[in-house]
């Protein structure tokens, strides 16, 4: 547990019963608590952050406390007193020699003075006196205190009992299976297994290597949650485990803590009991009658012991208690003792193929063809429900099973694709490279280049141009389909990495064989086409290159299509249709750990919703991305996406430390693409901080990249770097910068880029002409334009005004964006709007924005919109129609500068406060 400042994860209210003892000692009162528990429980680590607390505690000259902490030692167990005497000399050591010398005199004339013939008792009577005449405030903490002499734990025991009127708290850590029995009553703290959260947030900090959050799950599930446990296995899991590109093996890895608290206890049983327990542990499924029916020989009372001691039941399921006793069971059971209690298992499934082939494949050493090939027909099947990670284990199997070398191959084929559709990408390559060690046909090896091609994009972002090349020519003249689809990965490869004249290179190569297409083949190329035309400036007529229907060969294609199509519809700004897509994938039960599938919806999903306005809303993508990405390039992507969404949302310090991440992951991957996004992302932190003199150049610098596409809202730093450059008083930079934003928006004219073009030319003008060009700005609002794009408009157009002296018309453009930017939850953008409304003169709460401009009509229509009541309701209530209703609607957003019902709500609970208020007074 050396690893923590963690070793307050889980352990809040045992760290406060203790903390609140120390409080009382400043008063002249003590006491003494037991911390017990089982080994790697965290008894050291809760003490240790004891310490570093009161270390760190500021106490006023003459209370600060006096902290000791020694540990027991097993070599002085027999040695009467040596326990007190390591105590004490501790003690003396930790006294201030200038402010505690008398106190530290008195504790080393006591230490010389033990007699190892003393009594217990005539020790305790001694130190109690002693205790009685020292008022200064100590805190004494003994480690592994059932390791002391008897004599010593007799009278420790005692003093602890007494310590009521003294300034000094005692702190024993002590473990229940030794004899202790003289620390009986006092205060006691059991230390219990953390929760599944907490453990998972242990496995995650207590090292430095990476890990997933999925992964981390996983492990805490089949280890439960001692911390000591939990940080050895963190050692000893291999990287790729960690990071999730490599599946975790099926049980935990040998751990000499996990095997210290079980192996003991295993000894101790019999044969039929050990073999009920290996039962339980290799079912895999968790079905409780399987394993009652495979141990029906070992007679009724090893399945009560099994049920009683070692099984927790819920609805005909079962898991073994504590979780950690499986791997071990299996670990110290022999090879054959698995095997047969696979076959036992297999005989208990007379009603379930897949789970009987299961156990029978685990059961079988050698090499068998038939089984095999059962096995195969399971793993087609659950990949047609897109049941991946099913499929995947049972296609592991059926490789091992294979005797045939061709085929053999093909289903080390079909197993490679199911691990990259998994996301692991480094079991994927390490089977891709079987081809260096196997015989393999043309088309064979065409096929494992691709899925190496693949993976390596995906982990590193690395695109293997001479593989595919190579491969490519070697295959065309035998399989041209085959070679379409190896340029077609390269090209997708650099269309990630937004390196567009690269990706239609390869683009094209593929195009060479397009009368050779399979279905499949046609339909990835449409989507690449769609794809790198979409970032190419071609956002709109991309679209129109993927069908309006999914191929719908199988579950798992859908669901690529689907987010393939969501892609190239957030470039062409169609947010609703993009977030019906990416919905269904996300939210279909059988995607749930199917880690390539959920990690591209999720980036999607992060990606739209940002530029939907809807923070919130991405964040939570992001977070659902951690769950189930595997890392490789995408991290820094994701990590700079939400530098922009924290620092909105005013989450500064979060947005630093997204910044980080995605600077260390840019670096490790040499990813220009994702570099280029950090700079850009950095510069709108630092302008949202108000850093302009340091926002400027970061932001000239993104700007550089921005320059080298088409498109402006591939890269959208253009607004704020003009909008920076017009903030630190740089018109001269701002107006040349305008100049190319102008050229190219109108070359790509996309809702987004018109929209901050207007907002960047009337920032950049002056006075009159300025006010002219914002209002302009605000009227011709497209519906495409994100609400919290809207508000950056509504902000600059106060502020402009407020600067120019219209201190009305500014308080209602303020508020107005004051709604907007909540609804986005862009906490930066409401603090600066509420700024500039004190400024203004204006509580942020009275702007309350231009309703006395509405007649006495629409009045009485925003009234009844604020309660909730539609369209039919309303015209129903005032007698007209509805056509009339949706008239005097549109009349108010005009005249109000809003887009929703929601904001109209919000604009008329705000009037109605400030009314009542204005009464009031």
């Amino acid at each position: 547990m050396e690893t923590q400042k963690d070793g307050s994860i889980g352990r809040v209210a045992e760290t406060e019963r203790i903390r609140a003892l120390l409080t009382s000692v400043s008063t002249g009162a003590g006491g003494a608590v037991v911390v017990t528990g089982p080994a790697g429980i965290g008894k050291t680590a809760l003490l240790r952050d004891i310490e570093r607390g009161a270390r760190s505690e500021v106490r006023p000259a003459g209370e600060e406390i006096a902290v000791s902490h020694v540990v027991g030692a097993e070599a002085e167990r027999d040695w009467p007193f040596s326990g007190l005497h390591l105590v004490l000399s501790a003690v003396a050591d930790s006294l201030r020699p200038h402010c505690y010398e008398d106190a530290a005199r008195r504790v080393r004339t006591f230490v010389g003075g033990l007699q190892t013939t003393a009594t217990p008792y005539d020790v305790a009577i001694r130190l109690q006196s002693m205790i009685g005449d020292v008022k200064t405030p100590m805190l004494i903490m003994v480690d592994d205190a059932h390791l002391l002499d008897s004599g010593s734990k007799e009278a420790v025991g005692f003093v602890a009992r007494r310590l009521r009127s003294a300034p000094l708290v005692v702190a024993l850590a002590v473990d229940p299976s030794e004899n202790s029995a003289v620390f009986q009553g006092l205060d006691t703290i059991h230390l219990e297994e953390l929760s599944a959260p907490d453990a998972v947030r242990l496995f995650c900090r207590s090292g430095s290597r990476p890990v997933r959050p999925r992964v981390a799950e996983q492990i805490v599930a089949r280890a439960g949650g001692n911390p000591g446990v939990l940080i050895d296995l963190r050692e000893r899991v291999p990287d790729g485990q960690l990071a999730g590109r490599v599946e975790l093996d099926r049980y935990l890895p040998r751990s000499p803590v996990l095997q210290s608290l079980y192996l003991p206890e295993l000894a101790e049983l019999d044969k039929s009991r050990r073999t009920a327990l290996l039962t339980a542990a290799v079912s895999g499924d968790g079905r409780i009658a399987p394993v009652l029916h495979a141990l029906r020989e070992h007679g009724d009372s090893t399945v009560a012991w099994l049920l009683n001691e070692h099984v927790d039941r819920s609805d005909g399921s079962f898991t073994l208690r504590p979780r950690a006793v499986a791997s071990v069971v299996w670990q110290v059971a022999s090879l054959n003792e698995r095997r047969r209690a696979h076959e036992r298992l297999a005989a208990s499934y007379p009603d379930d193929d897949d789970q009987r082939l299961w156990h029978r494949a685990l059961a079988t050493v050698d090499e068998d063809e038939d089984l095999a090939a059962d096995v195969q027909k399971v793993v087609e099947r659950a990949r047609n429900r897109g049941e991946v990670e099913r499929a995947l284990a049972f296609a592991r199997e059926s490789v091992r099973l294979t005797a045939n070398s061709a085929v053999r191959v093909d289903r080390m084929i079909v197993a490679g694709g199911l691990a990259l559709a998994g996301g692991k990408f480094e079991e994927v390559i390490d089977i891709a490279r079987e081809r260096f060690t196997r015989d393999t046909t043309a088309i064979q090896r065409a096929d494992l280049v691709l899925l190496e091609v693949r993976a390596r994009s995906l982990l590193d972002g690395d695109v293997a141009t001479g593989l595919i090349s190579r491969h490519s020519e070697e295959i065309a003249d035998v399989d041209p389909n085959r070679a379409a689809r190896l340029n077609l990965a390269g090209a997708i490869g650099f269309a990630w990495r937004m390196e567009q004249a690269e990706a239609r290179q390869l683009l094209t190569r593929a195009e060479l064989y397009a009368d050779h297409y399979d279905d499949t083949t046609g339909d990835l190329y449409r989507c690449t086409a769609a794809w790198i035309a979409s970032i190419s400036g071609e956002p709109h007529s991309a679209a129109k290159l993927i069908e309006e229907s999914p191929p719908s060969t199988d579950v798992l294609s859908d669901a690529e299509w689907s987010i393939w199509r969501a892609m190239v519809l957030v470039r062409a700004e169609r947010f609703d249709e993009a977030r019906r897509l990416v919905r269904n994938v996300t939210l279909d039960g059988r995607f749930g750990r199917v880690s390539l599938v959920q990690s591209l919806a999720q980036s999607v999903t992060i990606k739209l919703e940002m530029l939907a306005g809807r923070l919130v809303a991405a964040e939570e993508a992001a977070s659902a991305w951690e769950r189930a990405a595997t890392g490789g390039v995408w991290q820094a992507l994701v990590s700079a996406h939400m530098i922009r969404v924290n620092a909105l949302r005013g989450r500064s310090d979060l947005a630093w430390e997204c910044r980080q991440q995605a600077v260390e992951n840019a670096r490790r991957h040499g990813d220009w693409w994702a570099t280029a996004l950090v700079q850009a992302e950095t510069g709108a932190l630092l302008l949202l901080s108000g850093r302009l003199d340091e926002a400027v150049p970061v932001l000239e610098h993104a700007r550089r990249y921005a320059l080298e596409h088409s498109d402006p809202s591939i890269l959208p730093v253009e607004p704020d770097y003009i909008e920076a450059c017009v903030r630190a008083g740089d018109t001269a930079r701002a107006e040349a910068a305008l100049a190319d934003f102008d050229e190219r928006a109108r070359k790509v004219p996309t809702a987004w880029a018109r929209h901050t073009l207007a907002r960047c030319q009337a920032l950049v003008a002056v006075g009159a002409e300025s006010v002219g060009l914002f209002e302009r700005a605000v009227e011709e609002q497209d519906e495409f334009v994100s609400p919290l794009e809207l508000a950056r408009t509504m902000l600059c157009y106060g502020e402009r005004l407020r600067r120019l002296g219209h201190k009305v018309d500014a308080a209602r453009w303020l508020y107005r964006a004051m709604v907007l930017a909540q609804e986005s939850d862009a906490a930066v953008f409401v603090s600066r709007a509420a700024e500039e409304l004190r400024s203004a003169g204006r509580a942020p709460v009275s702007a309350a924005v231009g309703v006395e401009e509405l007649t006495e009509a629409e009045r009485r229509v925003s009234a009844l919109v604020a309660v909730g009541k539609r369209n039919r309701e309303i015209a129903a209530e005032l007698f007209v129609s509805v056509r009339t209703v949706e008239t005097h609607l549109g009349k108010i957003f005009r005249k109000l500068g809003i887009r929703s019902r929601t904001e109209l709500a919000r604009l008329v609970a705000a009037v109605q406060d400030v009314a009542g208020e204005a009464v009031e007074e």
